[in-house]
C-alpha cells in the first residue's frame, strides 16, 4: 500500500492541475408554428477544424435542435463570440415555400449562454438563435 501513495499523490495533483474543460452547444429555437429544415453549408478551406455530422437538420415547431457540439480543454469565454463554423446556414419551412428571414449566419443573431461554469472557467455553455413566425417570409 506505501507504493501506491506516491502514485495516487500524483494523481491527485494532475487533476488538478488540469486544463477547463468546455462543452459547448450551438443551438436553433424553433418558436414558430412551422416544421424548419436547416440546411448547413460546411466551410471547404483547409482552416475549417469543426465537422458537422450531418448536413441538414429538422427542427419541430416550438422545439430546439442541437446543430453543433464542441468538447475540449478551453476557457469558456473563447466561445463567447458564438463563430459561425460554416460557409452558410439557411431554413425553410417545411411543406410550404417560407424561408427563415433571420440570418443565421450572423453570430449577432445567437445569444452566448453560461449553462454552468466550474472553478476553472469551464463548463457547458452554448450559442442559441431563436426564431418566430415574424422571421419567415
Amino acid at each position: 500500500m506505501k507504493n501506491f501513495l506516491p502514485f495516487i499523490a500524483l494523481l491527485l495533483i494532475l487533476a488538478s492541475c488540469k486544463d477547463p474543460s468546455v462543452k459547448y452547444n450551438q443551438v436553433i429555437q424553433n418558436d414558430s408554428d412551422y416544421d424548419v429544415w436547416i440546411r448547413v453549408y460546411e466551410r471547404t478551406d483547409s482552416a475549417a477544424t469543426v465537422f458537422f455530422t450531418v448536413d441538414s437538420f429538422f427542427v419541430a415547431k416550438k422545439s430546439e435542435t442541437i446543430i453543433l457540439e464542441r468538447n475540449g480543454h478551453k476557457n469558456m469565454d473563447s466561445f463567447k463570440p458564438c463563430r459561425m463554423y460554416v460557409d452558410s446556414i439557411t431554413g425553410r419551412a417545411a411543406d410550404t415555400s417560407l424561408v427563415v428571414g433571420l440570418n443565421l449566419n450572423s453570430d449577432t443573431n445567437y445569444v452566448f449562454n453560461e449553462v454552468e461554469r466550474n472553478k476553472k472557467n469551464g463548463g457547458t455553455c452554448e450559442c442559441r438563435v431563436v426564431f418566430k413566425n415574424i422571421h419567415l417570409q
